[in-house]
């Protein structure tokens, strides 16, 4: 049996290496959402929370740029684990010339947890997302109160987005390994600020 630990200053600090090289940025578009949400990423829909978006900008689509002001902290215990991630969501009209529109900038907190283990020679997980905090950080289109904005992220995130991406992860992903090398009897074991990997490793000779 060969073993594999890694501590949550492992994890730590490649995320700060990810964080200062600008790897963890996401942008979301209208063809990222999924058809049977129902729900149009546009002015059209913000206006309902922002009046006077509709007014300054009709019928235009809307980009979300999301990144983290400070790297993410992740903590290992026995039950898995977790961070408390601070993202800023940055949102833009696209205009008819294809130039972006800064509209509204809000910062977004909430609690992640995650458990991942191997199946079948696969990595499987499943994550579990608290209720997402919207505050407003910096506004072009004027003030509005984001309780509404705040409320249609949580309901996308617990029927939408996290479903769909634990349905993914599920289904797992192979593990990396080199030619002619398999395992078996694979464990993975959380401790304090620790995580374990164990398993057989066997050899295959070219035939």
């Amino acid at each position: 049996m060969v073993y594999f630990g890694a501590s949550s200053y492992f994890f730590n600090t490649a995320g700060i290496a990810y964080h200062e090289a600008g790897a963890l940025v996401l942008e979301i578009t209208e063809d990222m959402i999924p058809k049977h949400v129902g729900f149009s990423l546009d002015t059209s829909t913000f206006s309902a929370f922002i009046p006077q978006l509709e007014e300054m900008y009709p019928n235009m689509p809307v980009k979300f740029r999301l990144s983290t002001p400070t790297a993410p902290f992740l903590t290992i215990g026995p039950g898995g684990i977790s961070l408390k991630p601070i993202v800023d969501a940055q949102a833009y009209a696209i205009l008819p010339n294809s130039s972006l529109a800064p509209l509204f900038l809000l910062s977004l907190t909430g609690n992640v947890s995650a458990v991942i283990s191997v199946r079948s020679g696969r990595i499987v997980g499943s994550l579990d997302v608290g209720r997402i905090r919207v505050s407003l950080k910096d506004s072009a289109v004027g003030p509005f109160k984001v309780q509404m904005i705040q409320s249609l992220m949580n309901f996308l995130t617990s029927n939408t987005l996290l479903p769909d991406l634990n349905a993914q992860l599920d289904e797992g992903f192979p593990l990396p390994l080199l030619d002619r090398i398999q395992l078996s009897n694979i464990l993975v074991k959380f401790y304090q600020n620790f995580l374990l990997l164990g398993a057989d490793v066997h050899f295959q000779p070219q035939g």
